[in-house]
This record gives structure tokens, sequence and C-alpha cells, in this order.
């Protein structure tokens, strides 16, 4: 190349590795997960690793990493813990009550009765059966059913997380 050429090539090439550059890099999505039953959660992916956390039937989490049979979640706080595999399923939908003590209702609104179970404390974890507008209809782990806004509640969502 003589010297015009290549201060266009430069010149080109430039803003397009620039671009590459500065392009968001995707990382692994986080998937939603529940417990399937009564689980511990420990600090490491083993037995050897002490207890975290005991959690109920339907306790939502993200997933974040796996090392053969054990899960790294993350719960509503932040925290991360792992989990057995067996413990977790994709296939429930779930959430945790945020709020230090949430009202639940027969039907989804403000006016409605109180339901069977009136109140639930924070970290009630409830299986999520169908939504309609800003309220959920839930199941606790001993099969009884009610409405709880929203608000309330943390639910885990796939994300993306990107670099720039």
């Amino acid at each position: 190349m003589n010297g015009r050429s290549s201060l266009v090539f430069t010149a080109l090439v430039s803003p397009l590795m620039m671009i590459f550059v500065l392009l968001p890099r995707a990382h692994a999505a986080s998937d939603p997960a529940c417990a399937k039953n009564a689980a511990e959660l420990r600090k490491g992916p083993g037995k050897q690793f002490p207890v975290t956390w005991k959690v109920g039937r339907y306790m939502p989490f993200l997933k974040m990493d796996s090392k053969g049979q054990w899960i790294k979640v993350q719960d509503l706080e932040g925290e991360n813990h792992w989990a057995r595999r067996q413990d977790l399923s994709s296939q429930i939908s779930c959430v945790v009550v945020k709020t230090a003590v949430a009202k639940l209702r027969k039907e989804g609104s403000p006016n409605a009765p109180v339901a069977e179970i009136a109140t639930v404390d924070r970290y009630t974890p409830l299986k999520k059966l169908d939504s309609e507008a800003e309220w959920i209809n839930v199941e606790d782990e001993t099969g009884r059913k009610a409405w709880i806004h929203e608000s309330q509640v943390w639910k885990p969502v796939k994300i993306q997380s990107f670099d720039f």
C-alpha cells in the first residue's frame, strides 16, 4: 500500500474497531427457579459447606451458575447460595413476600374480603397460579389459595447482563 491507501485503510478500520471494542458483551442469562420442597442452601457447592439458609417449598431464586449437581442461586436480597439441582425447578412459578406483612384477599382487589390466610410475613414463599392486572393468585405450601398485590412480593425474572 502506498501512504495514501494506508491512511484511508486506517481511517476506515479504526472506527469499525472502536465499535467492536465498545459493544456490550452479554453474559449468561439468570433464569428463575423455585424450591420444589424445603431445602438447605449452602455457602458452596457441596455438603461440606455450611448451611446458609433453610427455605420452604416455593422459595424463588435466580440461577447464577452451576457446578456439577449444585446450582448457585441468588435470593431476593441479592445474596448468593448453593442449592442441590434436584431441589430446584424451573417448571414452577413462584414469588416471596418482600414486605414485613402482606394482606391476602379472596379476589384480586383491595376491597375483596380477606382470604382464609389473612396475612403472611416477609420471606413467605408462594406458588404463583395466575395474575390479573396488579394482583397475583397464589397458593401456599399447604394448598390454600389467595390473591396478593404484586407490590408486596419479589418474583424472579430472567435477566441478561451486559458489560460495556
